[in-house]
């Protein structure tokens, strides 16, 4: 673990600075993620039991717009947000390999997660994508209890998904501009179920826990829930469902799928 990393994260948020036990459960969720990371995206979905030649169907065709996506976020003021390549890459596959008809992301920030999961529904020709994040409300700097902060407000909710997937997608993509813990309820309430839920908003333990519950029953037979940034609340969570391989992640990048009934 860098040390130096790890105090910094913790003076940054406001979250773990209220108890040395939030502190304790940072630092072992850390540890445990550490011991059981994968490197290669193809590895991780062969792990958690996806087909990886349907999951990389189609994938170079899409792999210079997206990664020039990445590129313009990296460019772009700090603070704008992003998941990674490999990271976007199973998002792709689980999309290509299960071919979902409801897909829920929350956190949006500048849409690069949005883009490699729209990508995939091109891709597919079927299924429809729900995104959740806060309003802007004139904000230009968002300042989180988990140490994020976020200029991409000023630049306007995912602004950095590639024109032809923003096109392509046209209504089968859904932007909800409203407090998660308001809106995914209300979104709940219209959608029968969900095939992939993308929790990458608030990272604090106490939040996850609450939006992996909440969701999980949701989540349809052979549906899966992935979690970037991971900590304390997916271990937490995975020890609730009984689920033994609670470590497994590419860059604190975690997936558990439901069994089919």
């Amino acid at each position: 673990m860098d040390l130096k990393k790890f105090v910094t994260e913790i003076w940054e948020s406001s979250y773990y600075r209220r108890t040395p036990s939030a502190v304790l459960q940072y630092a072992y969720a850390k540890w445990k993620f550490s011991r059981h990371c994968v490197h290669e995206p193809m590895t991780f979905l062969r792990d958690i039991g996806i087909d990886v030649c349907q999951a990389i169907s189609g994938f170079d065709k899409w792999r210079p717009q997206l990664e020039h996506a990445i590129k313009l976020v990296q460019q772009a003021d700090d603070g704008q947000g992003g998941i990674s390549v490999e990271d976007g890459t199973i998002l792709y596959g689980l999309v290509r390999a299960l071919r979902p008809e409801f897909i829920v992301e929350t956190g949006v920030a500048a849409g690069i997660s949005t883009a490699f999961l729209g990508a995939a529904l091109m891709e597919n020709g079927q299924g429809s994508l729900y995104s959740i994040d806060l309003p802007v409300n004139g904000r230009k700097v968002l300042h989180c209890a988990d140490g994020g902060r976020y200029t991409w407000l000023a630049h306007g909710v995912g602004w950095a998904i590639p024109k032809v997937v923003r096109e392509g997608l046209a209504n089968r993509h859904h932007l909800i501009l409203r407090d998660v813990r308001h809106a995914l309820p209300d979104l709940l309430e219209q959608i029968p179920f969900i095939d992939i839920f993308f929790h990458d908003d608030l990272h604090t333990p106490d939040h996850m826990l609450w939006e992996y519950s909440f969701v999980w029953p949701h989540i349809r037979p052979g549906g899966i829930l992935v979690s970037d940034d991971s900590n304390f609340g997916w271990i937490q969570f995975c020890r609730r469902l009984g689920e033994k391989n609670e470590g497994l992640n590419i860059q604190r990048l975690t997936a558990v799928r439901k069994q089919l009934a």
